[in-house]
């Protein structure tokens, strides 16, 4: 499969968001309920959440960058912010069915990540995920380092596993 690596414009929110909803189910699936499953992947899908990914896009405080595949489909996105302390935190990685499981295209996902957050002068950025959750063992291979566990009230109380990149890893 020929990928094309870009910056995510506006017009790809539905797409990245559809990646979101459908990678949800598939990386969490034996952590939840069916049923909360749905209701999370109808909440990613809504015009809202999509009108949302659209406006982080434009956010100058965010990187966001998606990979296509020959017909410009999007088959993956990485995205991340940058808080109030110039600190950066990657919120999303995900890819589509087609190249789940080819842990060199996350890596090239992640290494893009990481020289655009370079660029801004940061020289590491940090995740969460699932505790338990098999992200957990993507984000090891890729050489992330578990800095801590904590119960997330923001997103219904669950329980989430913190990772640390050193960004000159990835260059």
């Amino acid at each position: 499969m020929d990928i094309k690596i870009r910056d995510a414009v506006p017009e790809d929110a539905k797409a990245i968001q559809n990646i979101i909803a459908f990678g949800y189910r598939r990386s969490f699936a034996e952590l939840h309920t069916p049923e909360y499953l749905e209701n999370k992947i109808q909440e990613y899908l809504s015009p809202a959440k999509i009108e949302k990914m659209a406006n982080i896009i434009r956010d100058k405080n965010s990187v966001n960058i998606v990979a296509t595949d020959q017909d410009d489909n999007v088959v993956g996105s990485i995205g991340g912010t940058k808080d109030e302390n110039g600190n950066w935190e990657l919120i999303a990685l995900y890819v589509d069915d087609k190249v789940i499981g080819n842990i060199k295209f996350a890596l090239n996902l992640v290494k893009e990540f990481s020289k655009r957050v370079k660029q801004d002068g940061a020289n590491k950025f940090t995740t969460g995920t699932l505790t338990g959750s098999r992200v957990c063992k993507l984000y090891e291979l890729l050489g992330g380092k578990k800095t801590k566990e904590f119960i997330n009230e923001k997103r219904d109380n669950v329980s989430e596993t913190e990772f640390e990149f050193d960004v000159s890893r990835f260059l």
